[in-house]
């Protein structure tokens, strides 16, 4: 059925793909700096963006309304800086409105508030569906309420199989528009630079390390995962990634999941992101276009896998009387570590961003790999150690017993022992870390195994427990909030 100049809006989709006035036309060829048109992404690691983008944009001489369409839904209008590089200084942008109204059932009828429209209301049964033609009243919740010839009318929503109307509202948009009001010294085509922050897209990365058979080295790799919540998407784009603390006066927004598929970039013989420092963060440029999809989660390969780095696993007991280092009932639990370096001459030596490291191990039985645990790391710089706490020891129990306990003139002298239980067919080494709080002055007066200083508040026992053995640590310490 046809109504003239009315556009058919159906209920479920309605003008998804209209667009109104003049509108500069995105070009999809990444630009160089050259002159030619494209986008370039800069993404920060705590979920904002910079968007530049080239396009080939017409003027007439003197001023223009432009629109430049297809920006992220997420932007920031009050970021956007204009150039023209073909000519510099060619055309000004004298106003500037972000529109960001779009087109959908509920905006399109409250600006037909007190205008014709038509809706066809579905047959039922032995009826035949019906048009009715009048003045829009009120769309109240499920309700249309319609002046027509036959008086007053109460339409449900769940009735109506179409609504139509004559034209789409100037206020309206398909989709997030800058217009500008742009004063142009000459007439043509001018290439122009658009340049904004977005929200709502940010990256992290995220590491596999593979332990070898005795954990004495492992394999170490690295991928970039980027989630695009923006409300825009970056076709072939110069895809830059800032790792470091950039400090913004608004917060940014919380990263969400996504419930999309993963989409993996790993193409063999392309060229990877290569690495240098840029103020005081690090740069990371990937060395061909990649395209980023609104509402997509995507993964590239980070760094070259580093084979046979040298690694250590240590077991580490804590014990404090002021905090529990970890949380929860952690008394008796012993916990295990990764520790390696991240230097050159260990096949690393390379800026990491903050991210997860996920640590594997091949099962002789099949070769197969099996996930062993997982930790955090922050920002490392190069030549830095890192340890990753993977989990708690099953085999290796300690017992902390406080022996006795007297205070005297302000002083406090506790006697500890500490039962480590290996049920291991090998030798441990336990690294026991007495913790003390920061506001006192502590000594070791004896222990039945050497120990070190390891900081101002551990004192750090190693002893080894043999296969299937017990040994006790038996210690005494002096602690005062005064230094006597």
């Amino acid at each position: 059925m046809r109504y003239g100049t009315f556009y058919a809006l159906a209920v479920m989709a309605i003008l998804s793909t209209v667009c109104f006035g003049a509108e500069s036309a995105p070009l999809d060829n990444a630009r160089d700096r050259q002159g030619k048109p494209g986008v370039g992404l800069t993404i920060y690691n705590d979920n904002f963006a910079v968007v530049r983008e080239a396009r080939n944009m017409k003027f007439d001489k003197g001023q223009n309304t432009v629109r430049f369409t297809d920006v992220a839904s997420a932007i920031d209008p009050t970021s956007v800086k204009f150039s023209c590089l073909s000519s510099p200084g060619a055309v000004s942008v004298l106003e500037q409105n972000y529109e960001y109204d779009l087109v959908n059932t509920d905006s399109l009828l409250k600006r037909y508030i007190d205008k014709e429209v038509k809706v066809v209301v579905k047959g039922s049964g032995s009826e035949a569906r019906k048009v009715v033609d009048g003045k829009l009243s009120a769309a109240i919740g499920e309700d249309l309420i319609l002046q027509s010839s036959n008086g007053i009318e109460v339409i449900g929503r769940g009735s109506v199989e179409e609504i139509a109307l004559k034209e789409l509202p100037e206020d309206l948009v398909t989709r997030p528009t800058l217009v500008w009001l742009t004063d142009a010294q000459k007439g043509g085509e001018q290439l122009c630079e658009v340049t904004y922050t977005t929200g709502a897209i940010g990256w992290k990365a995220d590491y596999t390390a593979i332990l070898n058979k005795d954990d004495t080295a492992l394999d170490f790799s690295g991928w970039v995962t980027i989630n695009n919540k923006s409300g825009g998407g970056y076709k072939d784009a110069t895809l830059k990634l800032i790792a470091g603390d950039v400090r913004r006066i608004q917060p940014a927004m919380s990263m969400q999941p996504i419930a999309m598929g993963m989409m993996k970039d790993r193409s063999a013989g392309e060229s990877g992101f290569v690495e240098k420092s840029f103020m005081e963060y690090h740069m990371y440029t990937l060395g061909r276009k990649s395209t980023i999809n609104n509402n997509q989660v995507k993964q590239i390969e980070f760094i070259e896998p580093a084979e046979g780095a040298k690694a250590k696993k240590i077991y580490v007991y804590e014990r404090s009387d002021y905090w529990n280092p970890r949380g929860g009932d952690q008394s008796k639990k012993v916990m295990v570590k990764i520790e390696f370096e991240n230097k050159k001459e260990n096949k690393l030596g390379i800026a990491l961003p903050k991210g997860k490291v996920r640590v594997f191990k091949k099962d002789p039985a099949d070769n197969s790999l099996q996930f062993v645990g997982e930790d955090e790391i922050d920002h490392t710089p190069k030549d830095e150690k890192l340890s990753l706490y993977i989990g708690d020891a099953f085999d290796i129990v300690a017992e902390h017993t406080l022996v006795d306990s007297k205070e005297q003139f302000g002083k406090h002298r506790e006697s500890h022992k500490i039962e480590l239980r290996n049920r291991k067919n090998e030798e441990v080494t336990v690294l026991v870390d007495e913790k003390f709080a920061r506001w006192v002055y502590w000594e070791v007066e004896k222990s039945t195994q050497e120990y070190e200083k390891k900081d101002a508040y551990t004192a750090r026992f190693p002893v080894k427990v043999g296969a299937n053995a017990t040994v006790t640590l038996e210690y005494a310490v002096v602690w005062s909030t005064w230094k006597w």
